[in-house]
Protein backbone atom coordinates (compact mmCIF):
# COMPACT_ATOMS: atom_id res chain seq x y z
CA UNK A 1 0.00 0.00 0.00
CA UNK A 2 0.69 3.75 -0.76
CA UNK A 3 0.83 5.99 2.13
CA UNK A 4 1.72 9.81 2.71
CA UNK A 5 3.74 11.37 5.04
CA UNK A 6 1.27 13.10 6.41
CA UNK A 7 0.24 9.88 8.13
CA UNK A 8 3.45 10.03 9.26
CA UNK A 9 4.33 13.19 10.58
CA UNK A 10 2.37 16.11 11.49
CA UNK A 11 4.59 19.38 12.81
CA UNK A 12 2.58 21.23 15.19
CA UNK A 13 0.06 23.97 13.15
CA UNK A 14 2.40 23.86 9.80
CA UNK A 15 1.64 21.43 7.04
CA UNK A 16 5.01 18.94 6.11
CA UNK A 17 4.52 19.89 1.99
CA UNK A 18 4.42 23.69 2.82
CA UNK A 19 7.93 22.93 5.18
CA UNK A 20 9.25 21.10 2.07
CA UNK A 21 8.41 23.95 -0.31
CA UNK A 22 10.32 26.35 1.87
CA UNK A 23 13.22 24.25 1.93
CA UNK A 24 13.39 23.71 -1.57
CA UNK A 25 13.00 27.47 -1.99
CA UNK A 26 14.98 28.94 0.03
CA UNK A 27 17.61 26.22 -1.73
CA UNK A 28 16.70 27.72 -4.96
CA UNK A 29 17.11 31.32 -4.19
CA UNK A 30 20.24 30.76 -2.39
CA UNK A 31 21.85 28.72 -4.69
CA UNK A 32 20.91 31.50 -7.50
CA UNK A 33 22.18 34.98 -5.49
CA UNK A 34 25.72 32.72 -4.87
CA UNK A 35 25.72 32.04 -8.63
CA UNK A 36 24.85 35.69 -9.19
CA UNK A 37 27.26 36.81 -6.59
CA UNK A 38 24.69 38.98 -5.12
CA UNK A 39 23.73 37.87 -1.67
CA UNK A 40 21.67 39.79 0.04
CA UNK A 41 21.60 41.54 3.99
CA UNK A 42 25.35 41.87 3.29
CA UNK A 43 26.07 38.07 3.96
CA UNK A 44 29.54 37.11 1.81
CA UNK A 45 30.06 34.20 -0.46
CA UNK A 46 31.39 32.14 2.44
CA UNK A 47 28.72 32.60 4.94
CA UNK A 48 26.06 32.32 2.06
CA UNK A 49 27.69 28.35 1.30
CA UNK A 50 27.23 27.48 4.45
CA UNK A 51 24.07 28.74 4.87
CA UNK A 52 23.33 26.92 1.49
CA UNK A 53 25.07 23.70 3.12
CA UNK A 54 23.38 23.64 6.60
CA UNK A 55 19.82 23.78 4.56
CA UNK A 56 20.79 21.14 2.17
CA UNK A 57 22.27 19.32 5.28
CA UNK A 58 18.82 19.53 7.39
CA UNK A 59 16.88 18.04 4.42
CA UNK A 60 19.03 15.20 3.57
CA UNK A 61 18.78 14.41 7.45
CA UNK A 62 14.97 15.00 7.09
CA UNK A 63 14.22 12.51 4.08
CA UNK A 64 16.87 10.18 5.90
CA UNK A 65 14.65 9.87 8.96
CA UNK A 66 11.62 9.54 6.42
CA UNK A 67 12.67 6.61 5.06
CA UNK A 68 13.88 5.41 8.16
CA UNK A 69 10.34 5.62 9.74
CA UNK A 70 8.81 4.75 6.60
CA UNK A 71 11.01 1.26 6.38
CA UNK A 72 10.89 0.15 10.29
CA UNK A 73 7.61 1.14 11.41
CA UNK A 74 5.42 0.73 8.03
CA UNK A 75 7.11 -2.54 6.70
CA UNK A 76 5.56 -3.17 3.22
CA UNK A 77 4.64 -0.01 2.77
CA UNK A 78 5.21 2.57 0.09
CA UNK A 79 5.33 6.10 -0.97
CA UNK A 80 6.94 7.22 -4.23
CA UNK A 81 6.73 11.02 -3.15
CA UNK A 82 8.72 10.28 -0.35
CA UNK A 83 11.58 8.89 -2.61
CA UNK A 84 11.06 11.13 -4.97
CA UNK A 85 12.29 13.56 -2.18
CA UNK A 86 14.66 11.93 -0.91
CA UNK A 87 16.32 11.54 -4.10
CA UNK A 88 16.30 15.37 -4.85
CA UNK A 89 17.38 16.20 -1.40
CA UNK A 90 20.62 13.85 -1.37
CA UNK A 91 21.22 15.21 -4.81
CA UNK A 92 21.47 19.07 -3.30
CA UNK A 93 22.94 17.91 -0.96
CA UNK A 94 26.44 16.39 -2.38
CA UNK A 95 26.15 19.17 -4.78
CA UNK A 96 26.37 21.96 -2.62
CA UNK A 97 29.13 19.67 -0.29
CA UNK A 98 31.59 19.57 -3.40
CA UNK A 99 32.13 22.98 -3.30
CA UNK A 100 33.91 22.84 -0.30
CA UNK A 101 37.84 22.07 0.33
CA UNK A 102 38.54 19.03 2.52
CA UNK A 103 39.95 20.94 4.90
CA UNK A 104 36.83 23.40 5.24
CA UNK A 105 34.32 19.85 5.34
CA UNK A 106 36.62 19.02 8.46
CA UNK A 107 35.85 22.83 9.82
CA UNK A 108 31.94 21.88 9.04
CA UNK A 109 31.12 18.52 10.75
CA UNK A 110 30.37 19.91 13.89
CA UNK A 111 27.75 21.93 12.46
CA UNK A 112 26.29 19.41 10.24
CA UNK A 113 26.24 17.21 13.29
CA UNK A 114 24.59 19.71 15.22
CA UNK A 115 21.69 20.83 12.42
CA UNK A 116 21.20 17.12 11.93
CA UNK A 117 20.78 16.08 15.59
CA UNK A 118 18.41 19.00 15.51
CA UNK A 119 16.23 17.88 12.88
CA UNK A 120 16.29 14.45 13.95
CA UNK A 121 15.05 15.51 17.68
CA UNK A 122 12.34 17.67 15.84
CA UNK A 123 11.17 14.93 13.99
CA UNK A 124 11.34 12.22 16.53
CA UNK A 125 9.28 14.50 18.79
CA UNK A 126 7.04 15.05 16.25
CA UNK A 127 5.97 11.62 15.05
CA UNK A 128 5.74 10.24 18.71
CA UNK A 129 3.38 12.97 19.54
CA UNK A 130 1.33 12.42 16.27
CA UNK A 131 1.22 8.76 17.00
CA UNK A 132 0.83 7.89 20.77
CA UNK A 133 1.17 4.27 21.23
CA UNK A 134 1.05 3.14 17.56
CA UNK A 135 4.05 1.06 16.12
CA UNK A 136 2.73 -0.03 12.79
CA UNK A 137 0.35 1.32 9.46
CA UNK A 138 -2.67 -1.36 10.88
CA UNK A 139 -2.82 0.92 14.28
CA UNK A 140 -3.22 3.83 12.55
CA UNK A 141 -7.01 5.77 13.67
CA UNK A 142 -7.93 8.97 11.64
CA UNK A 143 -11.11 10.27 11.60
CA UNK A 144 -11.80 11.75 8.33
CA UNK A 145 -11.12 15.60 8.19
CA UNK A 146 -11.51 18.23 5.82
CA UNK A 147 -8.50 20.52 4.77
CA UNK A 148 -9.52 24.02 3.39
CA UNK A 149 -8.23 25.15 0.11
CA UNK A 150 -7.43 28.87 0.35
CA UNK A 151 -6.07 29.69 -3.06
CA UNK A 152 -8.68 31.63 -5.43
CA UNK A 153 -9.45 30.15 -9.32
CA UNK A 154 -8.16 31.72 -12.17
CA UNK A 155 -10.46 31.70 -14.98
CA UNK A 156 -8.46 28.88 -16.87
CA UNK A 157 -8.73 26.90 -13.39
CA UNK A 158 -12.36 26.90 -13.64
CA UNK A 159 -13.04 26.19 -17.14
CA UNK A 160 -10.72 22.75 -16.69
CA UNK A 161 -12.38 22.14 -13.55
CA UNK A 162 -15.84 22.26 -15.42
CA UNK A 163 -14.77 20.85 -19.14
CA UNK A 164 -13.17 17.91 -16.80
CA UNK A 165 -16.15 17.14 -15.06
CA UNK A 166 -18.37 17.51 -18.40
CA UNK A 167 -16.45 14.65 -19.89
CA UNK A 168 -16.76 12.53 -16.74
CA UNK A 169 -13.12 13.05 -15.84
CA UNK A 170 -12.54 11.82 -11.87
CA UNK A 171 -9.85 12.42 -9.29
CA UNK A 172 -9.79 9.96 -6.45
CA UNK A 173 -8.25 10.75 -3.18
CA UNK A 174 -7.86 10.36 0.39
CA UNK A 175 -8.48 13.20 3.11
CA UNK A 176 -5.38 12.49 4.85
CA UNK A 177 -3.12 12.68 1.28
CA UNK A 178 -0.99 16.21 1.25
CA UNK A 179 -0.54 15.48 -2.59
CA UNK A 180 -4.32 16.02 -3.06
CA UNK A 181 -4.73 18.81 -0.72
CA UNK A 182 -1.86 19.88 -3.16
CA UNK A 183 -3.54 19.27 -6.29
CA UNK A 184 -6.69 20.75 -5.45
CA UNK A 185 -4.83 24.04 -4.54
CA UNK A 186 -3.77 24.21 -8.17
CA UNK A 187 -7.24 24.34 -8.91
CA UNK A 188 -8.03 26.79 -6.46
CA UNK A 189 -10.89 26.74 -4.11
CA UNK A 190 -14.21 27.15 -6.37
CA UNK A 191 -13.18 25.25 -8.96
CA UNK A 192 -11.68 22.79 -6.80
CA UNK A 193 -15.61 22.25 -5.57
CA UNK A 194 -16.20 21.52 -9.11
CA UNK A 195 -14.15 18.66 -9.71
CA UNK A 196 -15.98 14.83 -9.81
CA UNK A 197 -13.54 13.78 -6.69
CA UNK A 198 -13.84 10.58 -5.22
CA UNK A 199 -13.07 10.36 -1.41
CA UNK A 200 -11.39 6.46 -0.88
CA UNK A 201 -11.81 6.34 2.70
CA UNK A 202 -14.84 8.45 3.51
CA UNK A 203 -15.17 6.56 6.95
CA UNK A 204 -11.88 7.67 7.96
CA UNK A 205 -8.59 5.05 7.84
CA UNK A 206 -7.97 2.19 10.43
CA UNK A 207 -7.07 -1.16 10.77
CA UNK A 208 -9.60 -3.30 8.68
CA UNK A 209 -11.05 -0.96 7.10
CA UNK A 210 -11.22 -0.82 3.59
CA UNK A 211 -11.02 1.87 0.28
CA UNK A 212 -14.84 2.94 -1.20
CA UNK A 213 -15.65 0.47 -4.05
CA UNK A 214 -15.17 2.79 -6.36
CA UNK A 215 -11.39 3.12 -5.92
CA UNK A 216 -10.91 -0.82 -5.81
CA UNK A 217 -12.85 -0.95 -8.87
CA UNK A 218 -10.15 1.63 -10.22
CA UNK A 219 -7.36 -0.72 -9.17
CA UNK A 220 -5.34 2.84 -7.64
CA UNK A 221 -1.82 2.65 -6.69
CA UNK A 222 -1.22 5.96 -5.07
CA UNK A 223 -3.30 9.52 -4.60
CA UNK A 224 -4.15 11.60 -6.17
CA UNK A 225 -5.22 9.22 -9.43
CA UNK A 226 -7.09 11.04 -12.42
CA UNK A 227 -8.65 9.17 -14.92
CA UNK A 228 -9.75 10.65 -17.65
CA UNK A 229 -11.34 9.25 -21.08
CA UNK A 230 -10.17 6.34 -19.89
CA UNK A 231 -5.77 6.84 -19.31
CA UNK A 232 -5.19 6.72 -16.04
CA UNK A 233 -2.62 9.31 -14.61
CA UNK A 234 -0.99 8.86 -10.88
CA UNK A 235 0.19 11.56 -8.94
CA UNK A 236 -0.10 15.46 -9.07
CA UNK A 237 -0.43 17.09 -12.74
CA UNK A 238 -0.11 20.04 -13.75
CA UNK A 239 -2.96 21.91 -15.00
CA UNK A 240 -1.75 22.62 -18.50
CA UNK A 241 -1.36 18.77 -18.68
CA UNK A 242 -4.66 18.20 -17.48
CA UNK A 243 -5.42 20.21 -20.38
CA UNK A 244 -3.78 18.43 -22.71
CA UNK A 245 -4.72 14.71 -22.20
CA UNK A 246 -8.48 15.98 -21.36
CA UNK A 247 -8.53 17.66 -24.92
CA UNK A 248 -9.13 20.80 -23.47
CA UNK A 249 -8.88 23.92 -25.47
CA UNK A 250 -6.08 26.06 -23.32
CA UNK A 251 -5.98 28.79 -25.70
CA UNK A 252 -9.57 29.72 -25.28
CA UNK A 253 -10.00 29.58 -22.02
CA UNK A 254 -6.63 31.73 -21.06
CA UNK A 255 -9.18 34.72 -23.00
CA UNK A 256 -11.99 34.08 -21.23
Amino acid sequence: MRISMMILLHLPGVPLPLIGMAAYGLVTILGLQLAGKNMPFGIDETNGRLLLLGTTTSMFVASAYFLYILNTQFPGASCSYCLVSALLSFSLFFTSLKDFQFKEIQKTVLLQLCIGCLVVATLSTSYNTSLPGSTSLAEIDLEPFTVEITTQSSPFALSLARHLRSIGAKMYGAFWCSHCVEQKQMFGREAAKLLDYVECFPDGYRKGIKMAKACLDSGLEGFPTWVINGEVLSGEQELSELARISGFDFDASSQT
